[in-house]
């Protein structure tokens, strides 16, 4: 069990207005809002192996850095604002700024749109409830299978054939 897990609502709900205050305390204008400034340091809090100890701190001091790097990014490019930017150096700032470019997380759905096409209905549900959590027994049970080693029977072909799709699309040939 992971620390985040044990966070109750009340305490997530206080670190992200507290998180969205210290944002806005910033007297700094950059292209980025204080809200997604605080998004940012909520989800780099998500990914912290163990919970800090001062939360406030630590979420002061991120945000904090974020500023830093962000005026950091702004004095490479010559101390330009945005407004000064041309069509394509605003495009490019904002791929830089966003979690991934809307086409590549466009051509990754369709990627993965092609690797699961070579699973027939059943083996998405094995491979969906798989992936939600639940072991081979509940599978089993859920899909009115005999034992819970058919399931893992089932899991291990589907791997393969999932293996061999991913192995086909990387290399654009078609699948067998």
């Amino acid at each position: 069990m992971t620390w985040q897990s044990e966070v109750t609502p009340a305490e997530w709900d206080e670190w992200q207005k507290l998180a969205r205050k210290l944002s806005k305390s910033k007297k700094q204008a950059t292209s980025l809002g204080p809200e997604d400034y605080a998004s940012q340091a909520i989800e780099k809090l998500l990914q912290q192996e163990n919970r800090p100890t001062n939360i406030e701190g630590w979420l002061a001091l991120t945000i904090n850095r974020q500023y830093i790097d962000r005026f950091k990014k702004i004095q490479a490019r010559g101390g330009a604002s945005n407004r000064d930017l041309t069509d394509e150096q605003w495009e490019i700032e904002m791929i830089s700024h966003a979690v991934q470019s809307p086409s590549l997380i466009v051509r990754r759905r369709e990627q993965v749109e092609e690797v699961l096409a070579v699973l027939n209905q059943k083996e998405k549900e094995i491979l969906i409830l798989s992936a939600a959590g639940y072991n081979n027994h509940e599978i089993a049970m859920h899909l009115n299978y005999r034992t819970n080693k058919i399931v893992a029977t089932r899991l291990a072909q589907i791997a393969d054939k999932v293996r061999k799709s991913v192995e086909a699309v990387k290399s654009n040939r078609p699948t067998n």
